[in-house]
């Protein structure tokens, strides 16, 4: 399991790369976010070159960027990450594979790629997104709720369409939802999450929001541990474990209803 984390916190950022985070993520997009999450309690950062530049010439992990979705910048955007150490280059809101292709031809193998599923329309081209020559994909389980007119984050997962997906793209590099603490996460504990997402193969999962309310002073060196502990385990249940843990989550989702 790869773990990701958002943060330009440079202090939080070493103390992750310490304990074994594989990657730091900078957040680079803004246009239509705004608009688009109107209403819901989701993130939105400003990070900049200047943050991506300082943890790129530190570090010595690799430094992921989320760059606006496809237009007429992503050119100068990705040129952009790459020119200030960026090593890895995430899309968001790809509408179609025309978008995700334009993508990766700008990327053109010069940084590894993630690619946001979170539109209605892309997951109806999912047989034929797998055949891309993306390197990661992460349901965004925020967007695919909002553009569907949804009422919870988790729906994805409890009305099959996460399980569709990564059904699709068993074999390739995938994740979903997100990690905190052992036994933290509010209202779904990410103990659930981070079982469904081994119960489907999945393998990086990027930290919660939670996770930086919930670590305070704790031990991060432990926690990560914990953490990789944790899918050891899980990815050693039987199916009939595997199946009280995936029920367990749908109850916990159908109870925050």
């Amino acid at each position: 399991m790869e773990f990701f984390l958002f943060t330009t916190d440079l202090t939080l950022a070493l103390s992750a790369e310490k304990a074994g985070i594989d990657s730091i993520m900078v957040d680079w997009e803004t246009r239509g976010k705004t608009a688009r999450q109107k209403g819901e309690d989701l993130e939105l950062n400003y990070d900049s070159a200047e943050d991506l530049c300082q943890l790129s010439s530190i570090l010595k992990i690799p430094i992921s960027v989320r760059i606006n979705p496809v237009g007429s910048n992503t050119l100068s955007e990705v040129n952009n990450a790459l020119n200030n150490g960026a090593k890895i280059i995430m899309l968001p809101m790809a509408n179609s594979l025309k978008e995700v292709k334009r993508f990766l031809s700008i990327v053109d193998e010069r940084a590894k790629t993630i690619v946001q599923i979170e539109t209605p329309s892309l997951v109806k081209e999912i047989e034929d997104f797998r055949g891309l020559d993306w390197d990661y994909a992460y349901i965004g389980l925020n967007d695919l709720m909002v553009a569907n007119g949804g009422h919870s984050i988790w729906e994805a997962i409890s009305d099959g369409t996460t399980e569709t997906i990564c059904k699709n793209l068993k074999g390739r590099k995938y994740g979903f939802g997100g990690s905190t603490v052992l036994g933290g996460g509010e209202p779904i504990m990410g103990d659930l999450i981070l079982h469904e997402l081994v119960r489907l193969d999945g393998c990086m999962s990027i930290m919660r929001r939670t996770f930086k309310r919930e670590v305070l002073d704790r031990d991060l060196n432990a926690e990560i541990k914990a953490l990789r502990c944790f899918v050891n385990c899980s990815e050693k249940r039987g199916a009939k474990a595997k199946l009280y843990d995936h029920n367990r989550l749908l109850h916990a989702i159908k109870s925050t209803g």
